[in-house]
């Protein structure tokens, strides 16, 4: 868990897209993200994609680099009637990588999935997360309204809140970069 101090030195540039679970917010923050890298913007992290059986109930989990389109799959197969957690922590580790590679390139803007279930009690993606605050690099993230108490607990309640849209975001792209 970060130390609180990392958020007291200085008023960090963090967009916190809140929002309900399955409500499309994931193609949301994703159109944006992958938007704004075509549009040539300096901008790198991670987006979700979900991938959906024919029924349409959620069959896996993917992260895309935003700056190269590459897949790491996050799900596990668990098999039918399973409750288990089904994160895959090797390809999350090495989703990791891609936050950590655009951080130390110094990114106008870092794009993180999610502040989820994992995140919300100091795992996951939460390090990349604080070392980019830390670094005063822009952040963009989204937080289902289940996990939107874990996050203002861990960032004394930084951020701004965003509304799932695509209207939203860009408002708060255009307030970032003036």
């Amino acid at each position: 868990m970060p130390h609180p101090s990392v958020l007291n030195s200085f008023a960090p540039v963090i967009g916190v897209m809140r929002h309900e679970k399955g409500d499309g917010a994931e193609r949301v923050l994703a159109e944006f993200a992958l938007g704004l890298r075509a549009a040539g913007k300096n901008i790198g992290g991670l987006v979700q994609r979900s991938r959906r059986d024919a029924e349409g109930r959620r069959a896996g989990v993917e992260l895309i680099d935003i700056r190269t389109g590459s897949a790491f799959r996050i799900s596990q197969e668990l098999g039918a009637g399973s409750t288990a957690c089904s994160l895959d922590t090797q390809g999350l580790a090495e989703a990791s990588a891609v936050l950590r590679r655009e951080i130390e390139a110094g990114v106008a803007l870092l794009v993180v999935n999610q502040f989820g279930e994992t995140e919300s009690i100091g795992g996951g993606l939460v390090a990349e997360t604080f070392e980019a605050i830390s670094k005063g690099i822009p952040l963009l993230t989204s937080v289902a309204t289940c996990h939107l108490a874990a996050w203002e607990a861990m960032t004394e309640g930084a951020g701004e809140k965003l509304a799932p849209t695509p209207e939203a975001l860009q408002r708060w792209w255009e307030g970032v970069t003036g």
